[in-house]
């Protein structure tokens, strides 16, 4: 398979969770990486403090096309990981300018500014919540229904991607990965909340949990992109990123606090259930396994007590942004 070792990679949306776990497998590949990140501020971006001195970093928004063209420019990227995006679910529905900006129209500046470049791969992250609520196991040749504005502008996004490729042949490789979890990642997403408010011994109201999801350790999705950047011959297609293992909420929660030694109860029942919940959601990653030779290789028992632990270290800390 090939490397990107010396390779000259632009990520986008390297400050994020997911983002800043592929920088590092970027880094220890030997990759040249070139960050893109949003914010504007005389404060690093903190999860990207421990490789500063191994990164490039540029900031610059996706629905800036002429920021987009200076970074193109000044990276000259052999390849690109776009996981720089909207990402919130619920909020998205009070931001539905914002996600199609970002998500649709961002995606489209930055193809455009890459056009003639000669980069040689593009990866275009989309999101498990492309399917909605259609049968599970979700299957990149079945149907899909997204059903939140983000999800819509994710799947527009993807769909141009796909038109680029088919009527301009643009290098362009997509994927769909499911819900990460692992050091690093904001408290409000359920599996951090649970873990802060149990080492905090506060209260932790939930819903009642019946909704199942399928859970993959951060580490484990980076090396599929990583593998979706150098598998020679799949441009065009579209890749379930998951380990394609249903559990429910309750039993989600029961395990992580099992792991914890139960320092509290969960309250289940005691928030409502979103009014577009989609009650099942996991993939089958049979074409991820074969054609990219990918597979997870942590347990979810594995990977939350490696999340556990972090989370507990970082809370001897004086003031954590990933704590509650």
């Amino acid at each position: 398979m090939a490397s990107l070792r010396g390779r000259r990679v632009l990520l986008t949306g390297a400050a994020g969770f997911i983002g800043s776990h592929v920088a590092r497998r970027l880094v220890a590949e030997g990759a040249e990486v070139h960050a893109l990140t949003s914010t504007v501020s005389s404060v690093y971006p903190i999860r990207l403090l421990d490789i500063r001195d191994e990164i490039t970093l540029h900031e610059g928004n996706l629905t800036d096309r002429s920021a987009m063209d200076a970074v193109v420019d000044q990276a000259r990227p052999s390849h690109v990981l776009h996981l720089g995006a909207y990402t919130h679910v619920g909020k998205s529905w009070q931001r539905v300018d914002e996600s199609i900006q970002t998500n649709v129209a961002g995606t489209m500046n930055l193809l455009h500014a890459l056009a003639g470049s000669g980069y040689e791969r593009f990866v275009y992250t989309g999101t498990s919540e492309i399917y909605g609520d259609v049968d599970v196991p979700f299957r990149e040749d079945g149907p899909v229904n997204p059903i939140s504005p983000y999800s819509v502008s994710k799947y527009a996004g993807e769909r141009f991607c796909r038109m680029f490729h088919a009527g301009r042949q643009w290098p362009i490789v997509m994927v769909r990965p499911f819900n990460a979890y692992g050091p690093a990642q904001t408290p409000d997403r359920v599996i951090p909340e649970i873990i802060v408010r149990a080492l905090r011994g506060l209260e932790l109201p939930m819903t009642e949990g019946r909704q199942t999801r399928e859970f993959n350790y951060v580490e484990d999705l980076a090396d599929g992109f990583v593998k979706l950047a150098v598998t020679p011959g799949i441009e065009g297609e579209l890749f379930n990123l998951g380990c394609g293992e249903e559990i429910s909420m309750r039993d989600l929660a029961t395990t992580i606090l099992d792991i914890m030694g139960n320092p509290v109860r969960p309250d289940f029942g005691a928030v409502p259930n979103r009014p577009t919940e989609i009650w099942r959601m996991y993939c089958d990653s049979t074409k991820a396994r074969q054609r990219l030779g990918w597979a997870p290789s942590h347990s979810l028992r594995d990977g939350l007590e490696k999340t556990i632990d972090w989370y507990r270290r970082e809370l001897t800390q004086r003031a954590s942004p990933f704590a509650l």
